[in-house]
């Protein structure tokens, strides 16, 4: 697929805007050196790109070694709302020994957003132009929430092309569940952009707990990337909801750790246990955070299923 003009006067802009707003690579170390998150020096190997794909352009973050190492790279998958920047602290970690990408979902971040509702297929689509545009012939998959049900996607559609999975929950949500879900967030969906500004102050307090975990900038940037589209932000979920989950995990065949931490997605998660013999569910002390608050711990649970 040809890289567009648009394409690249995006990239173009994205790599001036990250000069003009200060995103630098230092500034990435001193975030991190600040928080105590990532070794300075390892945030600095933290890239930013974009690709093309079947929407226009795709954005993602990356990691790599110095030197090939021999090792599959990793593909992150985001939950919705968000994008690949809530990955950002877990990728040196899994990174020092193989390339790791966090890529923004579609309509999500600085990627294009769909002319119309995306689905968990057109997510793990994406992904799939990713791989092609980056000529990886194999991966490995990280998902979280959303980015679960992308990566059993991914799987389904190219099941040649991955050889383990590490899910961060289990959507294995029943229809009423789904239901009370729908009802509760259809309220928190914005009709307009100025309704969505009135919203603002109201979800930056809800962030108190982030902004003590992880200071106000890096907060401050996981917040603007989950309200950067507000009357689309909605899309993420619908796919899950519609995604069917259950019919898609018992096809994955290959080797999977679903990590379980406390949150209140952890019974629902739980039911994953016993669904096939290739799947294993961990459970984790943590109510929070896991690729961002509690990386540094994630990553050698990651790193050793996925070189098992």
């Amino acid at each position: 697929m040809p890289v567009t003009a648009d394409a690249v006067d995006r990239r173009q802009l994205l790599l001036a805007g990250m000069a003009i707003a200060g995103v630098s690579v230092a500034d990435q170390g001193a975030l991190a050196q600040e928080t105590g998150a990532i070794p300075a020096a390892a945030a600095a190997g933290v890239q930013q790109d974009m690709a093309p794909c079947r929407f226009g352009a795709i954005h993602y973050h990356f990691v790599k070694p110095a030197k090939p190492t021999g090792k599959l790279p990793v593909m992150c998958f985001h939950a919705s709302p968000g994008s690949g920047l809530g990955f950002t602290r877990f990728l040196p970690f899994l990174g020092s020994d193989r390339m790791v990408i966090a890529a923004d979902n579609p309509g999500f971040g600085l990627s294009d957003r769909p002319p119309q509702p995306s689905t968990i297929a057109d997510f793990a689509g994406a992904m799939s132009d990713l791989m092609d545009a980056l000529n990886l012939k194999q991966v490995d998959l990280v998902g979280s929430h959303t980015g679960s049900a992308t990566a059993v996607e991914l799987t389904r559609q190219r099941p040649g092309a991955v050889r383990r999975l590490v899910l961060h929950s289990a959507p294995l949500f029943t229809p009423q569940e789904i239901a009370d879900y729908k009802v509760r967030l259809a309220g928190s969906h914005p009709e307009s952009l100025d309704q969505a500004a009135a919203q603002l102050p109201d979800l930056w307090s809800k962030f108190a707990r982030m902004r003590n975990e992880l200071g106000d900038d890096v907060a401050w940037k996981v917040f603007w990337e989950m309200n950067r589209d507000p009357l689309h932000r909605g899309w993420g979920h619908d796919a899950a909801f519609a995604y069917d989950y259950a019919g898609g995990l018992k096809q994955v065949k290959q080797p999977t750790l679903i990590l379980n931490p406390q949150e209140s997605m952890s019974p629902v998660t739980a039911r994953a246990r016993g669904i096939a013999p290739n799947i294993q569910v961990m459970d984790l002390p943590w109510t929070g955070g896991l690729f961002s608050l509690h990386a540094q711990d994630v990553a050698p649970l990651v790193r050793a299923h996925l070189d098992a």
